[in-house]
């Protein structure tokens, strides 16, 4: 080596091991006495710019990994790191150039792969972020923070058991990946497995005990399973972590009346009168506050407030929920009309006997389905699967044909989904219930597919179904948290089952909400008769049972006898709604 390198060297040295000990001032005057004597030193240029990233200087980091890049094009680092920048800015199409450039000279680039797998999920471009993900942990076997977003991405498309195994790999990597806990937790508790989701959820508590999410979804957990009392105290736990998330509060108001008390008003009207509230907070301030004028039977104001805290809900989750609104109007009504399967064969099938359970949500559909799982031991209990709709989007997002193959090949496919649910089993007598509401958008399709199947229609009050709906937050349902699509929504569901009236005979039970409160043994039998299943008095006893397990708004009613519910205590909000229901004569 050239003698006259040899003082860059040890001054480099001497740069790295300053920056290794996080002494960054002396790593940046090293480095800067370095370019003094070799303007092109590429390994100070790069230190100086990973220094200003880590300071959240970009416009200086990306000056530095600029000039890098101009003495070395190929050098992958720079490029790589300038891409980084523009993530860091959220500037993703920038950013996504830069990691494309490192792929062409580099393949193989874990990072690359992997923040291009990041990016296109920020995207909702799940497919290609599924690819760069399952791509990073191909390369690299033990990069845990790339399982856990691996595991994030088939959360979003509702792979389920995928995600599970995902997240389980992150955590054999990293324990601590605090996220991986936490989001193992929520696909248990989206596939019903209540107590290993609180196992997972204690988890994250151990690693980050002031940190409100995981005692937030622990509390959720808790109510789901009907131990009120914990959750509860759970959900008092997150408040002390995160006094100022009105989320907390809101949830714990559902449990604990006294809750909405004045001093929790004050605070709240305080929050909402300043100048730069947060979307999710003021969201949930609304929310709070809509339910003081509900108690107070200040109906108009009490709209108001949830019109707008529903306006700040869907504004915290626009991406998202823009793409769930596109799809609920537009992309699910064509794959209905597009979606088609090749005749049976044969008219013999198995000894599969499924029940579906569709309606609008808040028609009684939970009830319905608890009835029919508690008068009969063979019923498991089926809650929201999605796995009809699941199905068809994954074959139209891999683009497979719309025709999606031989009735039995469908049939047999979908049998499986069900079987790794643990809903279809000889144990059960191969009868299990669907309570997915959204498969009313499939019912021509599934009575292709299964011919024998049941198929009850929840039918509630319109007003009372559209109020309840606006009254409560449903978190994921991108189409409640706006009236003028709650209505378009309610029209798609009329409009189609009427269709399906028409075009069909004897094939569906219409069963109405209001008669089953009324009469639930009268009601509650003909049910049964319908399902082919013998009624037991246990069928009106459901809350008596310990493993009743629901993730909806109802979740507090069903462990409760069945009350009847009046219709006209939603008869103020009437006029309120007819600005938004006066085009739909179903609603006059």
């Amino acid at each position: 080596m050239n003698k006259k390198n040899e003082p860059l060297k040890m001054t480099y040295m001497r740069a790295l091991e300053s920056y290794k000990k996080q002494d960054y001032k002396n790593a940046e005057t090293y480095c800067y006495k370095i370019l003094s004597i070799d303007a092109y030193h590429i390994e100070s240029i790069l230190m100086l710019a990973s220094i200003a990233g880590g300071k959240k200087d970009y416009d200086q980091a990306k000056e530095l990994l600029t000039k890098a890049i101009e003495i070395q094009p190929k050098n992958t680092t720079a490029i790589h790191n300038l891409g980084t920048c523009y993530k860091e800015l959220k500037k993703f199409d920038e950013a996504k150039k830069y990691y494309d450039k490192v792929l062409k000279i580099d393949p193989k680039h874990i990072n690359a792969n992997y923040n291009l797998g990041v990016i296109y999920y920020e995207l909702k471009d799940l497919k290609k972020a599924k690819n760069y993900l399952e791509k990073t942990t191909e390369l690299q076997k033990n990069y845990g923070i790339a399982f856990f977003s691996l595991g994030n991405v088939h959360a979003d498309l509702k792979e389920y058991y995928e995600a599970i195994s995902c997240y389980q790999k992150a955590i054999e990597i990293n324990s601590r990946i605090v996220g991986a806990h936490n989001n193992l937790g929520l696909i248990y508790r989206a596939v019903n497995d209540l107590e290993n989701a609180v196992k997972s959820y204690q988890s994250a508590i151990k690693l980050q005990p002031k940190h409100g999410g995981p005692h937030h979804n622990l509390a959720l957990a808790y109510k789901e399973l009907g131990k009120f009392d914990q959750s509860i105290e759970s959900h008092q736990k997150a408040i002390e972590c995160e006094p100022e998330n009105f989320a907390h509060y809101y949830y714990l108001s559902e449990l604990k009346k006294d809750i909405l008390n004045l001093d929790l008003k004050n605070k709240v009207t305080k929050y909402l009168s300043s100048n730069n509230p947060t979307n999710k907070d003021s969201a949930f301030g609304n929310y709070l506050m809509a339910k003081y004028e509900r108690k107070e039977k200040n109906y108009k104001k009490e709209l108001k407030f949830l019109i707008e805290g529903h306006q700040n809900y869907f504004d915290s989750m626009k991406k998202k929920f823009e793409l769930g609104v596109k799809y609920c109007f537009d992309d699910v009504l064509q794959i209905q009309e597009k979606v088609r399967v090749e005749k049976q064969n044969t008219d013999k099938y198995d000894e599969v006997k499924p029940i579906f359970i569709v309606g609008v949500p808040r028609c009684g559909s939970t009830l319905v389905e608890k009835i029919i799982a508690s008068g009969s031991k063979t019923i498991p209990m089926g809650e929201e699967t999605g796995i009809i709709e699941n199905f068809v989007n994954k074959k139209i997002l891999e683009k497979q044909a719309l025709n999606l193959g031989a009735c039995a090949e469908i049939r047999k496919e979908l049998n499986k989904l069900y079987k790794d649910r643990g809903l279809l089993s000889e144990k059960y007598n191969n009868t299990f219930t669907d309570k997915s509401l959204n498969n009313f958008f499939y019912l021509k399709l599934i009575k292709q597919i299964y011919p024998e199947a049941k198929i009850i229609n929840c039918k509630r009050d319109k007003l009372s179904s559209i109020m309840s709906i606006f009254q409560n937050n449903l978190t994921e349902l991108a189409w409640t948290h706006n009236l003028n699509n709650v209505f378009k929504y309610f029209d798609n569901y009329f409009k189609i089952m009427d269709n399906y009236d028409q075009e069909t005979s004897n094939t569906i039970y219409h069963l109405e909400f209001e008669k089953l409160t009324m009469d639930p043994e009268k009601e509650s039998k003909k049910l049964m008769n319908f399902c082919e299943l013998p009624w037991d008095k246990k069928c009106l006893e459901f809350y008596k049972r310990k493993d009743l397990i629901s993730k909806t708004a109802s979740n507090v009613q069903i462990r409760e006898a069945i009350y009847k519910h009046s219709s006209e205590k939603y008869l103020p909000y009437k006029k309120l709604l007819n600005e938004y229901g006066k085009k739909y004569s179903w609603f006059n």
